[in-house]
């Protein structure tokens, strides 16, 4: 391929708004890579389709972590994008900015002061609601869909503001205690990832080049440079040479995979790989953070989602209701509501965020997830993870071979303020379970003892049954020393010249929320940045 100015490797949150604004503010040649196809499956843009993107090798990478050894030495799941729009085009779509205090530690230049961060937010955003009827280019469209939510949820606010806990209708990162409905990514009934966003609209420009189905086998680095970028398309090796560089937005788990198969790592551990160290770097792959929660299942003798979703007639009746005027549950996450709480946290920030959802059904693992075989009986959750947890894990090689998959251990639970967190979200869960407006819609626990369990009871029952919530990042952590970053303020890789990451492995902390919103705002920040080093 001749005269490519810039490798892009990665098109999923953060690689497609970068693509974007090259493409609308340089004129320089751009080459996309993609491991996984295209997103043109019906299952990415049905919104309620999630559920089938789950274990679907096609366009999610499948990756399980190491067991682990504080949740009863179980794998944890670890779904992540393999597609246009990356894990946003699998993902249940919340849109959350987190609140205010995520971003103290970010704040290394005036680029990311919070003031810029709160703008950037706003730059890629725009507000809609059913009553929208268009949506400008290269927006991300944030849905107000809360009165398509279900009745059911009243009993939460109600219960909320019996523990002196205010509702904010639309959940922002200007209250810390706030619970409300979650705004998420769809417009029209579509699920809006990053690639229909920010990719759609400069498809066609000549300057951009867009291969899928291709994998790095790794970035050939001479004289403190990327030189060239050794790829796998078709089984055919093929090295491509950028005219300036290339930027890594290939995610917390694949772009340490990358740089560590590259040479930039651990001295002593890419030794062991058998690899020739380019810059040793202790950082690269370091510093996992992730959200890990729980569900729990209430029968109830309030009509919920199972009702729609639990039966023949109900089901067709819904992708009726869809398909005629994109509406109703297929058009909608499951994550309806929520928010962030201070209950009892070491700190002053929220140390929980919550969820309340209308419908129950059953996760299994090892490739089954039936999200659309309700209960056959009416049911709701309560679920919660903590928001910023201090636990640190890594993401290492298993193999010298590109093809074998890296090894995750997201070491939960190792820090004591992460258990202190879980011991607040189980007494916060128990309490609202016990308000007078939850109560009475409680029939009956499914698979837990929460509202009669002792704490030590439900603190092992955690570790039994916790997830991870799917947020992924900090892995190539940004920091203005090598000594405890992997990239600097400006997103370059320390030590190379013309090689730039930004995605949410460049987190310098976990935010509070979901955390598509915060990628794609920091891609928006981030690729000024670079779009302004590249002028230079």
């Amino acid at each position: 391929m001749n005269n490519i100015d810039i490798v892009i490797v990665g098109a999923g949150s953060a690689g497609c708004v970068l693509a974007n604004k090259l493409i609308n503010n340089t004129n320089y040649n751009i080459l996309l890579i993609e491991a996984g196809p295209k997103d043109n499956s019906p299952i990415v843009h049905v919104p309620l389709g999630y559920g089938m993107t789950f274990y679907n090798k096609k366009i999610n990478w499948n990756f399980y972590s190491e067991k682990q050894n504080t949740l009863n030495n179980r794998e944890i799941y670890y779904p992540r994008g393999k597609v246009l729009g990356g894990s946003s085009s699998i993902n249940g779509m919340v849109y959350a900015r987190g609140v205010k205090s995520d971003y103290q530690n970010w704040h290394m230049s005036s680029e990311l002061s919070l003031e810029n961060i709160i703008h950037s937010f706003k730059e890629i955003e725009q507000p809609v609601d059913s009553s929208s009827s268009s949506l400008s280019l290269n927006k991300m469209p944030v849905n107000d869909v809360s009165e398509q939510h279900h009745p059911i949820l009243k009993y939460f606010f109600d219960g909320c503001d019996e523990m002196n806990i205010p509702f904010n209708q639309n959940l922002n990162t200007d209250l810390n205690d706030q619970i409300g409905h979650y705004n998420i990514t769809t417009f029209k009934g579509r699920r809006y990832s990053s690639s229909k966003a920010f990719l759609n609209p400069i498809l066609k420009n000549q300057r951009l080049k867009l291969i899928t189905k291709t994998y790095v086998n790794k970035l050939i680095i001479k004289e403190n440079k990327i030189e060239a970028i050794e790829v796998i398309n078709k089984n055919k090796k093929i090295k491509i040479k950028p005219n300036i560089g290339a930027i890594l937005c290939a995610g917390a788990i694949m772009t340490p995979f990358i740089l560590m198969h590259s040479g930039v790592g651990k001295a002593k551990d890419l030794k062991k790989m058998s690899k020739e160290v380019i810059i040793d770097n202790v950082n690269v792959g370091k510093n996992l953070q992730d959200h890990l929660g729980i569900d729990y299942l209430f029968k109830t003798n309030h009509p919920t989602l199972n009702t729609s979703l639990g039966t023949w007639f109900g089901s067709i009746k819904e992708i009726y209701k869809y398909i005629l005027f994109k509406k109703g549950p297929f058009g909608l996450s499951l994550n309806q509501s929520g928010g962030y709480v201070n209950w009892n946290s070491l700190n002053k920030y929220p140390n929980l965020q919550i969820y309340f959802n209308p419908i129950t059904y059953s996760i299994t693992h090892k490739n089954k997830r039936p999200l659309l075989k309700t209960d056959k009986f009416d049911g709701f959750i309560i679920g919660y993870n903590s928001c910023r947890p201090k636990s640190l894990g890594e993401v290492y090689l298993s193999s010298p071979y590109i093809k074998d998959k890296p090894i995750i251990n997201p070491n939960f639970l190792s820090n004591d303020e992460d258990v202190h967190d879980i011991k607040c979200a189980i007494n916060f869960s128990k309490t609202l379970a016990k308000t007078s407006s939850i109560k009475n819609i409680i029939v009956d626990n499914i698979n837990n003892n929460l509202i009669n369990g002792s704490e030590l009871e439900m603190l092992e029952h955690f570790k039994e049954n916790a997830v991870s919530v799917y947020h992924p990042c900090g892995t190539c952590r940004m920091d203005k020393e090598q000594s405890k970053g992997v990239v600097s303020e400006r997103f370059k890789v320390h030590g190379l010249n013309n090689l730039w990451v930004l995605d949410a492995s460049v987190f310098p902390n976990i935010t509070s929320g979901n955390i598509n919103a915060p990628v794609m705002m920091l891609a928006n920040i981030g690729s000024k940045i670079i779009i302004e080093d590249l002028k230079k």
